[in-house]
């Protein structure tokens, strides 16, 4: 008997609670909501996609989904339409303060303005290539100062679905990315007249600048705006360059080179200053 009034009891208190679930006054029933496309990577991951195209002869390939969003698949295909349209890059940069500039159509191909959700599906890929080679490119330093970008919206589908405002499009930010741009760890000593030496060992953003230079942190000064480029030779030594607030009389000595087979720099630089000379003997190996 008292087995069986405990399981009454459960089942009352079941019932109750998913009677309460479907009649609370914020309980919310989602399965009748009409479907919405957007561009999963936008509502995940923002708008912006920064992309670093690798300076090669090859077109390069990119892709992305678009998304039917609702409670339920559909029972026919959905053609979704996309267009490249400016009108994005400018609402964008007033919204955010941001200077992104069209990337010129020669730089890029997106022939097919059209894919196709299938009948019970979600999802619907969307391909396009980039040019980023010396042959289309000419002007490597000027190309990544440009800050170019490339807006992509949803701009209707064949049965008139609704469009995601926020999530409906996306811009594609692209920068040209050489051999030697990547991340790296930096090891050294950087020794100072009066001071004497303290240790460099941090993590180093190296940044494409043309084919053969990239620009990082000037030593352990990062933080002060002290920067330097890092050029390659054709026999694989290191040029040094500074920039930002970097002390532009630092003069190089000893052995300042590039190893590919280890994708290592080993670099030795110095600056005057009061009291003497500021020496930095630094490694900086590719992770």
């Amino acid at each position: 008997m008292k087995n069986y009034l405990s399981l009454c009891l459960a089942a009352t208190i079941a019932l109750s609670m998913t009677s309460c679930l479907k009649d609370d006054e914020h309980f919310v029933d989602f399965t009748a909501t009409a479907p919405v496309i957007d561009i999963p990577t936008s509502a995940f991951y923002g708008v912006v996609a920064n992309q670093g195209l690798s300076i090669q002869t090859a077109p390069v390939s990119y892709s992305f989904n678009v998304n039917l969003s609702g409670p339920q698949t559909l029972g026919q295909d959905v053609t979704v339409n996309l267009a490249i349209d400016p009108s994005v890059l400018t609402a964008y940069n007033a919204a955010n303060s941001t200077n992104y500039k069209p990337l010129p159509s020669s730089l890029y191909q997106f022939t097919t303005t059209t894919t196709t959700i299938k009948a019970g599906q979600r999802l619907a890929p969307v391909s396009l290539n980039f040019f980023s080679g010396s042959d289309k490119i000419t002007d490597q330093v000027g190309y990544n100062n440009a800050n170019y970008a490339l807006p992509i919206r949803v701009t209707g589908t064949s049965n008139n679905l609704a469009v995601s405002s926020n999530f409906g499009y996306k811009i594609i930010s692209l920068k040209l990315k050489n051999q030697y741009d990547g991340t790296y760890g930096a090891t050294g000593t950087f020794t100072h007249p009066v001071n004497g030496p303290r240790a460099i060992n941090e993590e180093k953003t190296l940044q494409t600048i043309d084919l053969n230079t990239v620009q990082t942190n000037f030593a352990d000064l990062g933080n002060q705006g002290w920067l330097m480029q890092l050029r390659v030779n054709a026999d694989n030594t290191v040029t040094l360059i500074p920039k930002g607030s970097a002390n532009a009389a630092t003069i190089q000595f000893g052995v300042n080179k590039y190893d590919p087979a280890t994708k290592t720099y080993t670099l030795n630089y110095k600056y005057a200053g009061s009291g003497g000379d500021r020496v930095i003997n630094e490694t900086l190996r590719r992770k």
